[in-house]
């Protein structure tokens, strides 16, 4: 027995290393891996188009960026389910080696965006997404006493700001009334239409989506950066995602928190919207606070109405939160959750509406009434390419729509078992819609996937009191990574 417990003492030298460099085995190791190619298929989306379509053509080059999309987002609802599939190919070691190899090569991409976004700070901005441009000119406008959803524009934003008027919306009408859907305006046609445009009048602009086009909460926070006189607001952005990364890796087990951090590093299209200041950050941070801790009424509610507050995507996921409650704590605690969640909304956009209904309304609804040039990598792309006839917007709506009933009673049928992938049904839908941009999908993979571990460890914990044991890689019992056994039971098995 004085052996045993020496040994037991030896093997317990060195407990951090053990928590934090165990290989994940069964479940989560296939679920791992899936997360890897899921974040390696959204890195390749991100390479350069020129290239592949000098190389292989427009129409290739599009099916291939739709079967990328759409592969990605297959992976990760398979990666969500109960029991992932025992596929030869998952568990053979050269790939999973191979998928290790592809997420170390993307990790210095990552640090390198990491040490740009520090450098942010202090340089002048520079936005390629003109919402973030919006932004941060109407926190400029609050912080001077004004309603921005009234004095907004984009022409004295981005020439305040120094921004290139290629990085704008267009809309057609006004001098490209006459394009049509598939001839998107040049860089060069951008510029020279918007040399032209008047500034200060928000009204007068026709050609470019000119006003806020979100609530309210997607340019409060970032007020007091403009008071500080920071260039950029892509600080703000910054501490989103540490804020992010940290809950995510925080809400894994120990020993699989080196593992969820490198992909968090390796991940480009999230490293890359906080370079830019995509608001995308902001919203995807309050809507996991509000599915991680659900059940605690309060702060639950509270950062789903946030997240509400800060961007229209966010709606999306509402009906799924709400069938998630209600499955688990019945229908009048989600409808208590849903009051507290308007209340919230009400509560910071209520002032603008008061003040401005109109102009309030007329930026809210911007994305879903103003004519915008189809665009995007989902089935869009297939008729942008000229490989399916395009079809009216009507129609995308239409198949939107049927697609977002299709998934929300999948969702209520089966969904009890796995509640996570409520949180990528929630974008599937934008697959299907007249402008399917891939920032639509590439923020959820992270956070479900952290969602799924977390509730699993919990399991484990509350089961026997283990804290993410191991067994033969079954998640037998409970456990979900591989580490070693509680003392108590090693020296049973001894």
């Amino acid at each position: 027995m004085v052996r045993k417990r020496a040994r037991g003492k030896r093997n317990g030298t060195w407990p951090w290393a053990r928590a934090w460099f165990a290989v994940p085995r069964g479940n989560v190791a296939r679920r791992l891996c899936l997360l890897g190619i899921v974040i390696a298929l959204q890195n390749l989306l991100e390479l350069p188009r020129g290239i592949f379509i000098g190389l292989i053509g427009l129409k290739l080059t599009s099916v291939g960026v739709v079967l990328v999309l759409g592969g990605s987002l297959a992976l990760l609802l398979v990666a969500l389910r109960p029991r992932v599939p025992t596929w030869r190919w998952l568990r053979a070691r050269p790939l999973q080696a191979a998928i290790l190899l592809a997420t170390l090569a993307a990790v210095p991409i990552g640090l390198h965006q990491l040490g740009a976004t520090v450098a942010s700070v202090w340089q002048p901005p520079v936005y390629f997404n003109d919402g973030t441009t919006l932004d941060h000119y109407a926190a400029m406008q609050l912080g001077a006493g004004h309603n921005p959803y009234v004095t907004t524009d984009i022409v004295s934003a981005v020439r305040l700001l120094g921004q290139d008027p290629a990085h704008t919306t267009p809309l057609r009408r006004g001098a490209f009334a006459a394009l049509g859907p598939t001839a998107y305006p040049s860089p060069a046609a951008l510029r020279a239409t918007f040399a032209a445009e008047p500034a200060g009048q928000p009204d007068a602009v026709l050609e470019f989506e000119s006003h806020v086009s979100y609530p309210a909460l997607a340019f409060l926070p970032l007020v007091p950066f403009v008071k500080l006189g920071l260039p950029s607001v892509v600080p703000f952005f910054a501490l989103c995602f540490l804020a992010l990364a940290t809950l995510l890796m925080l809400s894994v087990p120990p020993a699989l928190r080196l593992w969820v951090g490198l992909l968090i590093v390796a991940d480009a299209p999230l490293l890359s919207a906080t370079l830019v200041g995509d608001l995308d950050v902001l919203y995807i941070l309050l809507l996991f606070v509000a599915w991680r801790w659900w059940r605690r009424p309060f702060t639950s509610a509270l950062t789903l109405g946030l997240a509400l507050a800060a961007k229209q995507l966010a709606w999306f996921f509402l009906p799924f939160y709400l069938m998630h409650v209600a499955r688990a704590l019945g229908w009048r605690q989600a409808l208590a959750r849903a009051a507290g969640a308007g209340g919230v909304f009400v509560l910071i956009n209520g002032p603008f509406v008061l003040n401005a209904p109109r102009a309030w309304l007329a930026g809210v609804l911007a994305p879903q009434v103003d004519p915008m040039f189809p665009l995007g990598n989902g089935l869009i792309r297939l008729a942008l390419a000229g490989i399916l006839p395009l079809a009216p917007s009507g129609v995308y709506g239409a198949l939107e729509a049927l697609a977002i009933v299709a998934a929300l009673v999948w969702y209520w049928r089966y969904g009890q078992r796995m509640p996570e992938v409520g949180f990528v049904l929630a974008v599937v839908p934008l697959f299907f819609a007249w402008r399917s941009l891939t920032t639509y999908f590439y923020f959820v993979a992270l956070p479900a996937l952290a969602l799924v571990l977390a509730r699993q460890w919990e399991q484990a914990r509350v089961s026997g009191g283990l804290a993410a044991t191991v067994t033969s890689g079954t998640d037998r019992g409970g456990a979900i990574v591989a580490g070693r056994l509680p003392r108590r039971r090693r020296w049973r098995r001894q």
